[in-house]
């Protein structure tokens, strides 16, 4: 409860951990608190020598939201409008300089279970551009290209990140399910084939991934499955016939960061443009998706929608 209000809130409390990690999650979050679709900082305090912070209360995350709809996935339309929120988000810390470092369905929540209102959460592995510190991050399944091979990385990943969220919200399971880092690549690589040269030539862990020739190392997985380059196409590897969609994705999803989309270009894709509702009027989730908390199979995507 919120004293000051006589509000619910919800407190996050932090282990005691170096100053200079709490300084920088409080100062980012502080320096966020004007974004739009962006967990808002209510206040902050130290009780027994752990870091207290309050944030406004939410409803589940996406990935539940997923679960509930029994990992079959939702329309188009809805996951639109979760992008173009998202998208919000992203373009706002990038005026701000801050790199999210770990997008995934699990930061990014519902405002209410009945409503298609979303914020971004969890700042806690975030960084400024100019102020890169860890090397690890990202969630497996969400980790960058770039982030993997030990490569310099920049307001990029996050965008790579939010291509994988999208496409998963469309068939209901990670797009790059790798069990891990070697896999995870083998994932990437499965889709959009081998990596450009100097990409591979620049990378600090190389090693792990390709061997003296630059050649990948093929090695199965625990169910002895190999990945071969460039044996699917995205539209192939989420099922897909709206070109529109792939082609947005595609341009989140891509090796070089630089020629991956940025929030304000995603913004006017084509994709995003088709939405019927204005910013302002992303309210109400639609009845069918609605239903998802009470019958899970009512917001699966019809057999037409899928392949549209």
């Amino acid at each position: 409860m919120n004293v000051a209000n006589n509000q619910r809130c919800v407190v996050k409390i932090l282990k005691p951990v170096k100053k200079k990690k709490i300084k920088r999650e409080i100062k980012i979050l502080q320096n966020l608190c004007g974004g739009t679709n962006i967990i808002r900082l209510q206040d902050h305090f130290y009780f027994r020598n752990h870091l207290c912070i309050t944030f406004e209360l939410m409803s589940i995350n996406l990935y539940e939201f997923i679960k509930k709809n029994n990992f079959q996935g939702v329309s188009l339309g809805l996951i639109r409008r979760f992008g173009i929120q998202m998208l919000t988000a992203l373009r706002f810390m990038r005026k701000q300089r801050v790199i999210h470092c770990d997008m995934k369905p699990e930061n990014v929540l519902l405002m209410h279970p009945k409503k298609s209102r979303i914020k971004v959460i969890d700042f806690g592995s975030s960084c400024f551009k100019d102020e890169r510190i860890y090397t690890y991050i990202q969630s497996r399944f969400y980790r960058s290209p770039e982030v993997i091979l030990g490569l310099p990385y920049g307001l990029g990943i996050d965008v790579w990140s939010f291509g994988c969220i999208l496409a998963e919200l469309y068939t209901g399971y990670p797009l790059f399910p790798g069990e891990n880092e070697v896999e995870q690549l083998a994932c990437v690589m499965e889709v959009l084939g081998v990596p450009p040269k100097k990409i591979v030539d620049g990378a600090s862990r190389r090693k792990i991934f390709f061997d003296s020739h630059g050649a990948p190392r093929i090695v199965p997985n625990s169910r002895g499955k190999k990945r071969l380059p460039g044996t699917k196409d995205l539209a192939g590897a989420i099922k897909c016939r709206d070109p529109s969609f792939i082609s947005f994705l595609e341009g989140c999803l891509r090796w070089e960061p630089e020629d991956r989309m940025t929030p304000d270009q995603a913004l006017r894709h084509e994709w995003v443009l088709q939405a019927t509702v204005p910013l302002s009027g992303l309210r109400s989730i639609p009845a069918a998706a609605e239903s998802t908390f009470a019958s899970p199979r009512l917001a699966v995507r019809t057999a037409s929608s899928k392949h549209a």
